[in-house]
């Protein structure tokens, strides 16, 4: 998981992750990965749009943006 966060943050570009809160319930976010912080991430939230710290163990799942594709 730490190799895809280091990448997305590296080239600057968008994950998606479910993430379980505090409040035991499952979110989906996108977020720009600013720092890591040991068992912590700083980022943006693009949902949510504002800086973000999340716990690396409350990550579910994590993955690529998704792009979407145009039909012409």
């Amino acid at each position: 998981m730490k190799g895809i966060l280091y990448r997305a943050m590296e080239e600057r570009k968008p994950v998606e992750i479910i993430y379980l809160s505090k409040r035991n319930s499952f979110t989906q976010r996108k977020i720009l990965i600013k720092e890591l912080r040991g068992s912590t991430i700083l980022a943006y939230c693009l949902y949510r749009k504002q800086m973000r710290i999340f716990n690396l163990n409350h990550i579910m799942s994590i993955l690529p943006e998704k792009k979407t594709r145009q039909i012409s």
